[in-house]
């Protein structure tokens, strides 16, 4: 049988029939709803938190879909002659399917629409203040987030994209700003198709647009409206352009996408470092000096506000995380040295293998930025994701099998299990899928080679 035939065509299908699946499951279990949750569920945009074993079902409802839709994911990135339209077609039908879960799991397209509506008022979304106006839509974003809110850690430009979307919306009522942010994350995702064609080298485009766009934790997140997207899409337009010899303006942009998201500067260090070599180079770096001062003069304003209410702003402290676990093991000031220090190794290894043009470089540089990160949600996993498709290999699949199993993060969180024992299974079993992947992929190419 043709392992690219019909039959493989078919099972890419999978990736929205398992969105359609844990749908309809949820919106099943839904009706079922303990009335302890009634104000949960009367909100704009109904978000799964601490709601203990009828949370469970939620996630579990979650779980099927992402589990069927990895089957079909899977037979894409095995494929060796996929299309750009049948990967763009399925990622949208995807998205469609994930957008009709009755519920989410993260509060934050919440945070982006308070943060549109203090912009849009003249209030500055970075300043650590409590909410004094009573409206449908603020009264559900201090549900979610209490008073104060945090502040916007985001860049400009998202913010003043947030404020456009609420100025257009708001009048259509509460749940209108929601739906745009989740909506416009999921087109973001689809146009990220075309852009990672544009983007990777011929032999990659085809595996990078689908491994991109039909990933299904990329999906639901863009499903649930994080912002994460529009820097992998800037940062895909960037790389597009450097291609085809608009160096400075494609390195200028990769920098701009700091504008969203400030980690989105690593991709401009990246693009430094990988056309070190090149002729190009110099346009390259003209560029990212060019796009950073931009983001420098355009974001002094937030970061002064930001820095002037350091002292009052919410963190993030390490949880599921391998900070986590190592901080549980030994202490917080040894566990974060003991992180830090692996971190700094997985980067200089990496650094060093990729200037040998060693395919595992990249697991070890996704791994460097995902153990950076002290609280791992799923939408983060769309930091690494682009790096699996750079090279074919056990890498690539190590990397995939790390951002799938991404989606036990939501499980503490959506059922009230926030245990020690339950944080280090979260934060080591995706870790220890893509050690197990990788360790299989590289057997069975040896066998291969064998043979």
């Amino acid at each position: 049988m043709d392992p690219t035939g019909l039959g493989r065509r078919l099972r890419v299908a999978l990736v929205p029939v398992g969105f359609v699946a844990g749908a309809f499951l949820s919106r099943i279990w839904l009706w079922q709803a303990p009335s302890a949750y009634a104000v949960d569920l009367a909100q704009p945009l109904v978000v799964v938190t601490y709601w203990q074993h009828f949370g469970f079902l939620m996630w579990i409802a979650l779980f099927v879909a992402v589990t069927i839709a990895s089957v079909g994911y899977i037979a894409r990135l095995r494929m060796t002659n996929g299309t750009l339209p049948l990967t763009t077609l399925f990622s949208a039908l995807a998205c469609i399917a994930a957008l009709a879960f009755p519920v989410v799991f993260s509060s934050d397209v919440y945070a982006y629409a308070g943060y549109g509506w203090l912009a849009l008022h003249g209030a500055s979304p970075y300043a650590h203040a409590a909410i004094t106006t009573r409206n449908p839509l603020l009264d559900a974003v201090v549900w979610q987030w209490g008073n104060p809110p945090p502040v916007c850690v985001y860049g400009p430009a998202f913010v003043w994209f947030s404020e456009f979307l609420v100025a257009v919306l708001q009048h259509l009522g509460p749940s209108a700003p929601l739906w745009g942010f989740r909506i416009a994350a999921c087109a973001a995702l689809v146009l990220c198709a075309p852009l990672a064609y544009a983007a990777f080298s011929e032999r990659a485009r085809s595996a990078a647009a689908a491994g991109i766009a039909l990933n299904p934790i990329a999906i639901w997140s863009c499903a649930e409206g994080h912002n994460d997207i529009y820097v992998i899409a800037v940062v895909l337009a960037g790389f597009a352009l450097i291609r085809r010899s608009r160096a400075f303006t494609g390195a200028a942009l990769l920098a701009l996408s700091a504008l969203v998201k400030v980690p989105g500067l690593i991709a401009a260090g990246a693009a430094a470092i990988a056309y070190a070599r090149e002729a190009r180079f110099g346009r390259v770096i003209s560029g990212v000096i060019a796009g950073t001062a931009l983001c420098a003069l355009a974001g002094w304003p937030a970061l002064a506000q930001l820095t002037r209410d350091a002292s009052q702003a919410h963190y993030y402290f390490p949880q599921f995380s391998l900070q986590y676990v190592f901080a549980w093991l030994l202490g917080d000031s040894l566990g974060i040295v003991l992180t830090a220090v692996i971190i700094a190794t997985c980067f200089v290894l990496g650094a060093i293998l990729a200037m040998r043009r060693n395919e595992n470089s990249f697991l070890l540089l996704a791994l460097a930025l995902w153990l950076a990160i002290p609280n791992p949600y799923p939408w983060y996993a769309l930091w690494i994701l682009p790096l699996a498709f750079i090279r074919n290999g056990a890498a690539q699949c190590a990397i995939v099998a790390l951002t799938l199993g991404a989606v036990l993060r939501y499980l503490p969180d959506s059922t009230t299990d926030v245990s020690s024992a339950t944080a280090v299974f979260v934060a080591l079993a995706p870790l220890a899928a893509a050690a197990a992947v990788w360790g299989l992929s590289i057997s069975a190419g040896t066998r291969r080679a064998a043979a």
